[in-house]
């Protein structure tokens, strides 16, 4: 009889990989000064994170084929828990890039890999289940972004926080990964690969991921810099806009799959949008702590359920295999990552850090329109 089921271990995964992402947000302005670099170094080393991640992507459904999403989750799991151990020694921007490039690889794998596993789980259940996968990784990031500012505060090292968390994290992954069943993919009659005129949904699935993941990706990115150095706090109160945003994400992700399926998925992702939308006016607009904690439990809620629709959706999209339809989305995601940091690296550098909320409230007040065109596609 086995200790967790696999809906739960799937559940642990997530949460266990998001852990270490709440490390990193937190530990971003120390890593900013450790190498020495500015906003635009900053954006540069997650832009090379998001090209080796989308490498990996691109292969990773056909390296799941000829393995198991169980293989692969194993190996990916320990090299990412590994590679944070020679972290806190890094000396300098180009040194971090060419980690955070290796890093992506691992991650990229590790993204679909997870990702299709969640979505065949859903599929064998019959119901609408990945916002609930995706709530214990905002867990995750919520725990590891907690735990991590209570080391800022007691003035715990980069290197002994990166220590505790692998020599406990790791055996647990690797505990887990093996309690998953061998999800071999059957071959498909299906496209296999993402080189190919998409479905129309699939690209408007790809389209709002990007959008979310540039949003999300502001908080994981800029939230830390934004507290310090723009509403000017320090010590524990530096990780209070990743901690707000994630508690607020895990509600919103909790409730996901149960909303989804009574207002539908057209409904939901209007009422999300324009929660985004006054979420991100307010974070640019006012430089108090309480509208700072305001705007981003708001935007934890407006982005919320976004991504797991559309790994749902598109693991379930007619004329596509659902490895090759999870990668689609998964490298729309992080493709704006390939661009869009050093970007906003570069607007924060001229404008202030507030400013990487501008451009990003305009871009979904341009896709909001779409998404009200799109009402058919959404009624499933």
């Amino acid at each position: 009889m086995k200790i967790i089921n696999d809906i739960m271990a799937t559940r642990l995964l997530f949460f266990i990989m998001a852990f270490f992402v709440g490390l990193w947000t937190i530990r971003i302005p120390t890593i900013k000064d450790q190498i020495n670099t500015d906003y635009f170094g900053i954006g540069l080393v997650m832009a090379t994170f998001a090209i080796g991640s989308i490498i990996a992507m691109v292969f990773a459904n056909n390296i799941i084929k000829m393995s198991s999403a169980r293989t692969v989750l194993l190996y990916t799991s320990i090299l990412q828990a590994l590679l944070w151990l020679p972290t806190p020694f890094i000396p300098s921007l180009l040194i971090f890039m060419i980690f955070s490039f290796i890093f992506g690889l691992c991650y990229g794998s590790f993204e679909i890999s997870c990702n299709l596993y969640a979505s065949n789980l859903e599929k064998r259940e019959k119901k609408s289940m990945m916002s609930g996968f995706h709530a214990f990784w905002s867990l995750g990031v919520l725990i590891g972004s907690i735990t991590t500012s209570l080391f800022l505060e007691w003035n715990i090292s980069f290197l002994n926080n990166v220590i505790v968390y692998v020599i406990i994290l790791l055996p647990l992954n690797i505990f887990i990964v093996l309690r998953l069943h061998i999800d071999r993919i059957e071959n498909s009659k299906n496209k296999t690969n993402i080189f190919f005129i998409w479905p129309l949904l699939i690209f408007l699935l790809a389209l709002i991921s990007m959008v979310n993941a540039l949003t999300e990706g502001s908080v994981d990115a800029w939230g830390a810099l934004y507290m310090r150095d723009f509403i000017k706090v320090d010590g524990f109160l530096i990780g209070l806009a990743t901690v707000s945003f994630n508690i607020f994400m895990v509600i919103g992700r909790l409730s996901g799959d149960w909303i989804r399926d009574r207002i539908g998925v057209y409904n939901f992702l209007i009422i999300l949008s324009l929660t985004s939308i006054i979420s991100l006016f307010i974070l640019y607009s006012f430089d108090n702590i309480l509208a700072a904690v305001c705007g981003f439990a708001l935007l934890g809620i407006g982005t919320s359920a976004i991504i797991p629709i559309a790994y749902s959706l598109a693991g379930k999209a007619k004329g596509i295999d659902s490895g090759a339809a999870i990668a689609i989305v998964s490298i729309a995601v992080y493709g704006t990552f390939m661009g869009a940091p050093a970007t906003l690296g570069i607007v924060a550098n001229n404008y202030g850090v507030n400013s990487i909320f501008f451009p990003i409230l305009i871009i979904l007040l341009f896709i909001l329109p779409i998404i009200f065109a799109s009402k058919k596609l959404f009624k499933q």
